[in-house]
């Protein structure tokens, strides 16, 4: 999500497509977003034709909020999957695909890490880094 779709800072800047608040650690912080040129075109085109799932290493409470924004009817992402559903192995949160009830080898990945997700199901998985 984060670098695929868009660009979150918590520094202010400027040219931002929006932002939002978020508590944490019992503060009050703004997001500063900027979306990927483009951005709900392609959702909205991809969307009618594949099912959309977000899977992210960001924690819930920011993500969720994002999400909410990019899609607030829900009618692009179908499902979405956080941090809580990830493995920390070795310093990274890796994301268990198992979690999302599907036949891995329909599955592709768009994501800008390649510790993506658990390696012993990326054989069966197209990945796209950007």
């Amino acid at each position: 999500m984060d670098k695929t779709l868009v660009h979150s800072t918590l520094e202010p800047c400027e040219d931002v497509d929006f932002t939002f608040p978020i508590n944490f650690n019992c503060e009050e912080h703004i997001v500063y977003v900027r979306c990927r040129p483009h951005l709900k075109d392609f959702l909205e085109r991809v969307s009618g034709l594949f099912e959309i799932i977000i899977f992210t290493a960001s924690q819930s409470i920011y993500a969720e909020q994002l999400l909410n924004v990019l899609d607030p009817k829900r009618k692009i992402f179908r499902h979405r999957v956080y941090r809580e559903s990830c493995v920390y192995v070795e310093g990274n949160y890796l994301k268990d695909l198992t979690v999302l009830g599907r036949d891995l080898a329909h599955v592709i990945i768009i994501d800008n890490s390649p510790q993506v997700c658990l390696y012993d199901l990326l054989p069966k998985t197209k990945l796209i880094f950007s």
